[in-house]
């Protein structure tokens, strides 16, 4: 009977060695990478809307993030993604959401700068940095972390010149984009600054950065023309110019007489311009900031410092210089993560 017992009992001893085996090994996988000295950044990242900028941008610093986890080997990401809906108080629960979950970093790409204003407000508070993409913060005590955007001024600025010189007396109708948000007000500065002694603008609205609202804008506007009203459309991104050019065919006036000029340089309005829908487009690329954005966060995740702005490039393309066009392609991203150099 002892001998019953004693055996009883080593068994149940090589019976818990062997489960706690098991549990160690089952978690094995998991234990070595957080034992490995590598860290794990954890990052929220906030759409303004599902619009195809903002998606594409999304989905290129997604592409960035797996290039990241398979090529790097300092470090990985996860990043969490969530759209605002182009309502500023989304965007700010969103925010509050991530500070809840103390994640590492926030990312917004904000519809209102009043609202990043206040993020930054409340992420200095928490300690995490803040980073505004594609847009600005209102100015105020919030500390921004890094601005990542194009040269508002400087694109606007190059749209007005390029009618300056080849339309020196037009006369502009602008559809703008959306109102508040730290991007139109700035385009329509520089624009301002650099059209002709010739030039005119007659008229204004907002079309929020939707095809449909800028084509009834157009429509309404084309009920009340007159020869020399206006010969010009500043359409201020492709959505709009898609919105503006059905309103302009269907009126039977695109080009007779009124042309359009835009910007992004999107795969429609690039084509547009190439076809002689348009006259020219200020092309930035959505994807080659994201892999931007995203050398700046990881940089500064991992201690280094990076300037509070950095520039993301644009250029002007019209029919004679396709060339010039920087493009949305996905890999885009991945380049300017390996390839850019934050100055």
């Amino acid at each position: 009977m002892r001998k019953l017992k004693a055996a009883f009992a080593v068994l149940t001893v090589i019976v818990f060695c062997l489960l706690s085996f098991s549990v160690v090994f089952a978690g094995g996988e998991k234990e070595e990478k957080g034992t490995s000295g590598k860290p794990v950044y954890e990052v929220g990242y906030i759409q303004a809307s599902s619009d195809a900028y903002y998606q594409m941008q999304a989905d290129a610093a997604k592409l960035v993030v797996d290039y990241i986890n398979e090529n790097v080997d300092g470090y990985d990401v996860e990043m969490t993604f969530v759209t605002s809906e182009s309502n500023p108080e989304k965007e700010l629960t969103n925010i509050e959401d991530f500070i809840a979950k103390d994640v590492d970093a926030i990312i917004d790409f904000t519809f209102a700068a009043e609202t990043a204003q206040r993020g930054a407000q409340l992420c200095n508070k928490a300690g995490i940095p803040f980073f505004v993409v594609g847009s600005t913060a209102a100015d105020g005590p919030g500390e921004v972390t890094c601005t990542i955007k194009g040269d508002f001024v400087k694109m606007g600025g190059m749209i007005g010149k390029y009618i300056a010189d080849h339309y020196p007396d037009a006369k502009i109708a602008i559809v703008e984009g959306v109102l508040g948000q730290g991007i139109v007000e700035l385009f329509e500065e520089g624009f301002e600054k650099n059209l002709g002694p010739g030039n005119e603008i007659v008229l204004k609205a907002p079309g929020d950065w939707n095809a449909e609202k800028s084509q009834n804008i157009m429509s309404d506007w084309l009920t009340t023309w007159e020869p020399g009203d206006f010969d010009m459309v500043y359409a201020m991104n492709a959505d709009i110019y898609l919105g503006v050019v059905r309103a302009l065919e269907d009126a039977g006036k695109l080009n007779n007489p009124i042309k359009i000029i835009t910007h992004n340089g999107r795969p429609e309005d690039f084509q547009g311009v190439m076809e002689g829908k348009a006259m020219a487009t200020n092309s930035n690329s959505p994807t080659y900031e994201s892999g931007v954005l995203m050398k700046v966060v990881t940089d500064v995740l991992q201690g280094k410092s990076v300037p509070k702005l950095v520039i993301t490039p644009s250029t002007m393309v019209d029919k004679d210089t396709p060339e010039n066009l920087l493009g949305w392609e996905l890999d885009k991203g991945v380049t300017a993560f390996k390839e850019y150099e934050i100055k």
